[in-house]
């Protein structure tokens, strides 16, 4: 299955007041490209969608509204099929067990038994869990029963352990006892799910002018692997959204850290804050700080990104943040 595309933020208006003026970054040092950053900390500050903001906004009509809609849930992690019985366990081997060919692991005979049409059925009958760095953490179900070889298709094996699953759906209740061996764990509707490729998201990331591609890719990587690391949670909350999104959607910040590296900085941390912004919207500022190697200066970039509905959007490009 092919990566989803990553979208390009949108122009702030001109009529709509910024949250930190723009202007061009601090100068750096000059320096050659660095090495593999130190894992950058990450802060990602409480956020209720109808509450206060830094400025006093909040209290608005819709925040009743929004409390009361399902949890949206936009998540990176991977899938693998559970057998709800020992009947449906048993038709699987039985068919498995036609193949010609053996299958090398138990996840190349699941995905390939599962992903044949004529295996539909067994399909329908078996159990999706999605789990987040090792943790099972939901359990699946399209919310069109046509999206399935979707959702199969994420059960491919996959060498990279940076590619994973992501998913965009709605949260619903805790599946009940004995549903799926036992599991409890709440349930999502998947609206929208596709394959996470790692190497083909940095492929599709436009390198700047005069950059290596070894070099770029390298720092792009490096950026990713940062990234996943932040995105060990349930993305429920607004900053977990809006951060997963940006890690497979936004290539700004892929394209600015790899300037970063080459002048000589290195990401230093990741911030998910409330923007002032939110009102009748909810905004989340990913707020992003490069210091530098050897004078330990700090300039700091950031993103706004809506988090209301389904699906997070870009509010600003990537611009210079300025602390207030």
């Amino acid at each position: 299955m092919q990566s989803e595309p990553m979208s390009t933020p949108m122009d702030l208006p001109a009529d709509l007041p910024a949250e930190n003026e723009t202007g061009p970054p601090p100068e750096a040092a000059p320096d050659g490209p660095g090495t593999a950053p130190e894992p950058p900390s990450v802060t990602q500050a409480c956020c209720d969608c109808g509450g206060d903001t830094a400025s006093g906004a909040g209290g608005h009509d819709g925040s009743a509204a929004r409390r009361a809609e399902p949890a949206q849930v936009y998540v990176l992690g991977r899938v693998r099929a559970v057998f709800p019985d020992i009947s449906v366990q048993q038709e699987f081997s039985q068919v498995a067990g036609e193949a010609e060919q053996p299958d090398a692991t138990d996840d190349d005979a699941l995905y390939r038994v599962l992903s044949d049409p004529d295996n539909r059925y067994i399909a329908r009958q078996m159990c999706y869990v999605l789990s987040v760095q090792g943790v099972d953490t939901y359990l699946l179900t399209p919310a069109d029963p046509t999206d399935l070889p979707e959702l199969l298709e994420a059960l491919r094996p996959v060498a990279d352990r940076r590619d994973l699953a992501v998913i965009v759906g709605h949260l619903g209740p805790v599946a009940p006892p004995g549903a799926c061996q036992g599991l409890s764990v709440p349930v999502v509707s998947v609206e929208k799910i596709w394959a996470f490729d790692s190497k083909e998201l940095i492929q599709a990331i436009e390198r700047p002018t005069g950059t290596s591609r070894k070099h770029f890719e390298k720092a792009a990587g490096a950026l990713l692997d940062r990234l996943l690391q932040l995105s060990d949670n349930a993305g429920t909350a607004p900053a977990d959204r809006a951060l997963n999104y940006l890690t497979v959607r936004n290539q700004e910040i892929y394209q600015r850290t790899n300037e970063a590296y080459t002048d000589g900085y290195t990401l230093s941390a990741v911030e998910a804050v409330p923007s002032r912004l939110s009102g009748a919207q909810t905004v989340i500022t990913a707020i992003f700080s490069y210091t530098h190697r050897r004078t330990n200066v700090t300039e700091k970039w950031s993103v706004r990104v809506g988090v209301d509905g389904l699906f997070p959007y870009p509010v600003t490009p990537f611009q210079t943040y300025y602390n207030r």
